[in-house]
């Protein structure tokens, strides 16, 4: 098995435990499928990136926590109150943030299509700004500013067509993905800014796509942003932050070779800002500029794992089939393209593995977890865990078959709760009744 290394779940006594609890009893006390997240696993992967963006940018930065990874409201709250801010991409995310408490001058707003009510919306909270995207958008960001009689700080979120060497559903730095502006068409736009009183350019960001394996491309994209940033200073468009989007990467246990550690990626944003002669325009340099990062599945995603049981062991044609109360209902990653988890019994049993495709009870053939993958001897009520299950899990899941989300818990320490209550199948159908 392909297992990343954690210091969070680890095996003790013959059993897995998340830090100090035993996954056994947290079954039997919430029953399966769970999700589980370690609060110290959050609290360390936030440190890191937090040391790296300190080192980068000399002291004053702000983490915009993506919160499309897990928006569990006990995890942002926990993150809230270490500082961190919140890249949003919806007015149910902005509702989501504000209901955490999290500080609405750390919120970005990013994403192709938001809506007038979005823009308002984000307008009355006072977020930060909201990161352009299009023409179109610029107009009705326009036009809702002036119904309301306000100013709307923006930034125009550009494409540098910068090639992430990542999987293509996660990059979004290049000319041909929906994401972001192209140069010349954000300066095509720059006279118009100029004549609307209703709004104020107030930032640049890009984002060039999630699991970066190596920080060369991040330093490219950095020169890049920076550079555009000086040129709009020259044209007279005085700029507050400068951000520099997400791609710190996590480790699913999959990986070839070690990702490079958050300072690495860290030192990339440095080096960026260098080669563009920018870091004069740091805060910490006097200048006027916050840096902002926009980490995502690297502040939760290895926080978390789902626990499951094994409902049947089947063994049919040439395969051996272990299924489980977990489904692509729960986590559609692998389903969807093909994502690894790693997977593990929480006490092993003696004897040899063997490759078992694991398989939820989901009415569709792609409900898998794990296809092809050596697994030790399992048995019926034996609990396994899916590990590298704390970002875009629980975010992505769904109701198919009219199966009721599952429970989340938050460990901390010995300690654990319920931080989200296993629905009931009353409530899938409780806004449907009138």
């Amino acid at each position: 098995m392909d297992v990343p290394p954690s210091r969070v779940f680890v095996m003790r006594e013959g059993a897995l435990h998340a830090e100090g609890v035993d996954l056994r009893a947290l079954a039997e006390a919430t029953g399966t499928p769970t999700w589980v997240y370690s609060a110290r696993a959050v609290d360390a992967a936030y440190d890191a990136v937090d040391d790296a963006m300190r080192a980068a940018s000399g002291g004053d930065h702000v983490i915009a926590y993506a919160i499309k990874a897990n928006g569990n409201l006990a995890l942002l709250r926990r993150l809230g109150a270490r500082g961190c801010g919140a890249d949003i991409v919806s007015g149910g995310e902005l509702a989501r943030v504000l209901r955490a408490r999290i500080d609405p001058a750390k919120v970005v707003f990013s994403g192709v299509g938001k809506t007038r009510d979005e823009l308002a919306a984000a307008l009355s909270a006072g977020i930060k700004a909201i990161h352009v995207e299009s023409a179109s958008e610029l107009r009705a960001l326009a036009e809702v500013a002036r119904d309301r009689g306000v100013v709307a700080d923006f930034a125009f979120r550009v494409n540098p067509d910068v090639d992430a060497k990542t999987h293509p559903y996660i990059a979004t730095g290049l000319h041909d993905t929906k994401f972001g502006l192209e140069l010349d068409a954000a300066r095509d736009l720059l006279a118009g800014v100029s004549s609307e009183p209703a709004l104020r350019l107030i930032g640049v960001a890009c984002h060039i796509g999630s699991q970066l394996e190596t920080s060369a491309p991040l330093r490219e994209a950095v020169a890049i942003l920076a550079r555009f940033g000086l040129e709009l200073e020259t044209a007279g468009f005085p700029l507050t932050h400068l951000d520099v989007g997400g791609g710190w990467p996590m480790e699913y246990g999959c990986e070839d070779a070690a990702f490079p550690g958050a300072e690495a990626f860290g030192a990339a944003i440095a080096g960026g800002l260098a080669d563009a002669g920018a870091e004069a325009r740091l805060t910490s340099a006097g200048g006027d500029w916050t840096l902002f990062t926009e980490p995502g599945r690297s502040l939760v995603g290895a926080a978390g794992l789902l626990l499951s049981r094994v409902v049947y062991v089947k063994d049919q044609g040439t395969k051996r089939f272990v299924i489980v109360d977990g489904a692509m209902s729960e986590l559609i990653r692998p389903a969807l393209y093909e994502a690894y988890h790693a997977v593990t019994p929480v006490v092993p049993r003696e004897g040899k593995a063997r490759v078992v495709d694991v398989v939820g009870p989901v009415c569709e053939s792609g409900d898998f977890l794990a296809l092809g993958r050596a697994l030790p001897p399992v048995d019926e009520g034996d609990l396994v865990a899916v590990l590298g299950a704390g970002a875009y899990g629980r975010e992505m899941s769904s109701a198919y078959n009219a199966r009721p989300p599952a429970a989340e818990v938050l460990v901390d320490g010995d300690a654990w709760r319920v931080v989200r209550r296993r629905a009931t199948p009353a409530d899938l159908w409780a806004l449907e009744e009138h």
